[in-house]
């Protein structure tokens, strides 16, 4: 998980140990929210991706958390209500791959 927590100070350009804290706590919650919407009790590695967009978007609200929009001199900031709507399509397809569902099977109509 300290890998986690390092390349998301990479993406937001955090050099020190400041905001540590409160990233990884960013990311675990990322990861739970995430892991309830795949219905998987442990988080696959292919949506590590997901959970550190999710920490920079987190962390790009960073005092302004439950604000919906924000306007001051022409300058307009509105948040998304969810941070994983961005992944709904990647989220959506990991589940339709895993859950079982749309795996075919072939059957011999000949066979004996």
């Amino acid at each position: 998980m300290a890998d986690q927590l390092n390349k998301l100070k990479i993406a937001l350009q955090i050099p020190d140990t400041e905001y540590d804290d409160l990233l990884q706590l960013y990311l675990d919650d990322a990861t739970d929210f995430l892991k309830l919407r795949l219905s998987a009790p442990t988080l696959p590695d292919e949506m590590q991706a997901i959970v550190r967009g999710a920490a920079v978007k987190k962390f790009n609200r960073f005092k302004n958390e439950g604000m919906a929009s924000y306007s001051q001199d022409g300058e307009s900031i509105t948040f998304s209500s969810n941070d994983f709507d961005e992944w709904a399509d990647e989220i959506s397809q990991w589940k339709q791959d895993h859950n079982g569902t749309n795996q075919g099977m072939w059957v011999n109509p000949y066979e004996i």
